[in-house]
């Protein structure tokens, strides 16, 4: 084999490692969920279920960086890519049949239609909602929006929380679809008082989990796997929820079953 021959084949392997290495590389990534994960004041990436991602990062022995985006540019990452652990996500028949993996639960939230204190919106099924016809503002690409469009509502999704706030306020939407552990605290946010909203619908209670993309070897979804499950073993978990419930000023309690929840 001559020289030019050796030096071809040496550079081809190089670039195929390299190639390789890249397509490999492990992705973490979240998006604005207060109070599971959010950016602070400093701009840092916080929350619920950060702590937890960052205790299992320990465990795992990595110094993967947690990334922060919109949730629809997050979510079409992971369902393209592998090797995306993606949070926190409910945990849908339409992301099964994706092939998302899934661990936890983390959190269990109640998922509540919002609406003006001043508005007299009563409702108590989706059928009421579609004969007023009500407008709901939802998250795109996020499960909600499509539960109620499946039910033939009108949905207007935003990529933010706040500009759901904001159409809420001055009338563009009649409804807004968020939880009772997170929705406080994107009011907080907005520093606009709960006393100013009030529950229009409670629709379901409905658990979240960190999800881990499809194409993502069996192999690097077990080690996740049972670094949760070890980790359940321990107290981390109680102190997480006691820690928490200070900062958000609630009861908050942590079970194997449900993961996080208010009580």
């Amino acid at each position: 084999m001559n020289i030019k021959k050796h030096v071809f084949l040496y550079l081809f392997s190089i670039l195929f490692s390299t190639i390789y290495l890249n397509a490999n590389e492990l992705r973490i990534i979240t998006n604005e969920e207060p109070p599971t994960n959010y950016l602070d004041e400093n701009q840092e990436i916080v929350g619920i279920t950060v702590d937890v991602v960052k205790k299992l990062k320990e465990e795992l022995k990595l110094d993967t960086q947690i990334e922060f985006m919109p949730w629809t540019k997050a979510y079409n990452i992971a369902l393209e890519k592998p090797n995306i652990v993606i949070f926190t996500a409910g945990k849908t028949f339409e992301r099964i049949k994706e092939g998302f993996h899934f661990i936890g639960p983390i959190v269990t939230k109640k998922h509540i239609l919002f609406s003006k204190a001043t508005k007299n919106i009563e409702v108590s099924t989706a059928l009421d909602i579609k004969k007023q016809e009500l407008k709901i503002g939802a998250m795109q690409n996020d499960w909600r929006s499509k539960y109620f469009k499946d039910k033939g509502l009108i949905v207007s999704d935003v990529l933010n929380h706040q500009e759901n706030v904001n159409k809420l306020m001055i009338g563009k939407i009649d409804l807004l679809t968020s939880s009772s552990l997170e929705f406080p605290f994107i009011m907080q946010k907005a520093n606009i008082s709960m006393d100013k909203i009030k529950d229009s619908y409670v629709f379901k209670e409905f658990d979240s989990y960190i999800m881990i993309s499809k194409e993502t070897s069996r192999k690097d979804v077990k080690k996740w796997k049972l670094a949760f499950k070890k980790l359940q073993k321990t107290d981390f978990f109680k102190n997480t929820a006691k820690k928490w419930s200070e900062i958000l000023d609630i009861n908050l309690e942590y079970s194997k079953d449900k993961g996080f929840y208010k009580q």
